[in-house]
């Protein structure tokens, strides 16, 4: 409940944030994911698609920016031995803190994700039940290509998943690295 919290007030700072600008930015992607998981060896980075919304909150006569985004994101993992993907599927819902030097820019905050798909199949892996929510941090940055009356952003982020997403005796956390493109609508 305390973590349910902590993102309900992030999302309602962005409420407060006096804007100079807002941006509204679709974005598509791969996503490269994998799971440290503690009984396990040979796992391997998976691919799978990610998509999603962000709105761009520009703090007045500021670089800093807030970017509350709802993303799908195909996450899991492949392991070596037996050949098999597991996929985790995820709505993610990341609020970055975001600065700007110029075209060039890095964010990072923390994301919330909740599993929508996928869980049968990792459960048979695990041998235990998976934690529909995931906490985690996202690090990152990229690049705002003026195109028309808004940009396209080439994005670059790490995520890193804090919780054990196998609620069994193993340990197992969801890592990953995700390539976006999006273009960013100004209002």
């Amino acid at each position: 409940m305390k973590k349910i919290l902590l993102v309900a007030g992030l999302l309602a700072s962005v409420h407060f944030v006096k804007a100079q600008s807002v941006q509204l930015i679709p974005k598509a992607g791969l996503n490269f994911s994998k799971q440290a998981i503690s009984n396990v060896d040979g796992e391997q980075s998976k691919t799978g698609f990610t998509a999603g919304l962000g709105v761009n909150f520009k703090v007045k006569s500021s670089a800093f920016s807030i970017q509350p985004e709802l993303n799908y994101v195909g996450a899991g993992t492949k392991i070596k031995n037996d050949n098999n993907k597991y996929n985790l599927n995820y709505l993610e819902l990341p609020v970055l803190l975001k600065y700007s030097f110029g075209p060039v820019y890095i964010n990072a905050g923390p994301s919330i994700g909740m599993a929508i798909g996928g869980t049968k199949k990792m459960e048979s892996l695990y041998g235990a039940k998976v934690e529909r929510f995931n906490f985690g941090v996202q690090m990152g940055g990229g690049i705002a290509i003026p195109v028309g009356k808004g940009s396209v952003l080439i994005d670059g982020r790490y995520a890193l998943g804090l919780t054990d997403v196998n609620k069994g005796p193993a340990k197992a956390k969801n890592r990953g690295f995700m390539a976006t493109i999006g273009y960013a609508i100004p209002f």
